[in-house]
């Protein structure tokens, strides 16, 4: 997971590692503006964080998945987040047990609904508003919510390419008893959404921008595609 190389380069990063050492980092709750200037993982994702007027913004958590909507690191496309921590019981359409079927719709009887995503939002929301406008906030998670979807339509692209590869009986998946991840355009498939999206969606999450582009981010995403339909022609070719 590319979580901290994108905090890293974000500015929230870079603000991290100029001031961190004028922050207290032993104080609860945490006071916006004045402990630290910077959102850090704990300020996001778990801490008892108030405004300089001792209003509280979040209360303490000890799930770091409690103030967020949507699991970004999905299998195999980004989704409303699991309503349990048992991740083990969820299963597909198809049996599989995965979030979402193969195509990208979600296995909702086990992903939190759209008012619970809503009400988390808002949380998170109101962490962004300690420092930023409102128009900055909801710039922020627009821009995330498209990077979802496009980032899950270039995985469901790339899917359709390996699926064609099942079909045509030029690589093995589930249907012919086989595992669907140790074949070459497997292995590119796997790295479009395991990799490739979910750095794309980090940085866009967390405001690391370049690192969504260049390190594989948007530029490996389209490239992989080129790459699985040039080798499923290269396949198809060689059967013939």
């Amino acid at each position: 997971m590319p979580a901290y190389k994108v905090y890293e380069v974000s500015k929230h990063g870079t603000l991290f590692s100029s001031h961190q050492k004028s922050w207290d980092f032993n104080k609860v709750p945490w006071t916006a503006g004045k402990d630290y200037t910077a959102p850090t993982c704990a300020a996001c994702h778990v801490s008892l964080v108030v405004s300089e007027g001792g209003d509280v913004i979040t209360e303490m958590s000890h799930k770091m998945s409690d103030r967020l909507p949507w699991r970004l690191m999905g299998l195999i496309y980004a989704h409303p987040y699991p309503k349990s921590p048992d991740t083990s019981i969820i299963r597909n359409k198809a049996g599989l047990p995965l979030p979402t079927e193969l195509t990208g719709e979600p296995a909702a009887q086990y992903l939190i609904d759209s008012k619970e995503m809503e009400k988390r939002l808002k949380t998170f929301q109101n962490i962004c508003l300690t420092c930023h406008s409102s128009e900055w906030t909801e710039n922020h998670f627009k821009r995330l919510e498209n990077t979802i979807r496009t980032t899950n339509e270039m995985t469901l692209t790339a899917t359709k390419i390996v699926s064609t590869a099942w079909e045509k009986g030029v690589a093995k998946g589930l249907a012919q008893k086989d595992s669907p991840f140790n074949e070459y355009i497997e292995k590119k498939w796997v790295e479009q959404w395991l990799f490739y999206a979910n750095s794309t969606r980090f940085a866009s999450a967390m405001a690391g921008a370049d690192y969504g582009v260049f390190a594989e981010g948007r530029w490996y995403m389209s490239r992989n595609i080129q790459e699985m339909l040039d080798h499923l022609h290269l396949l198809l070719r060689q059967k013939k």
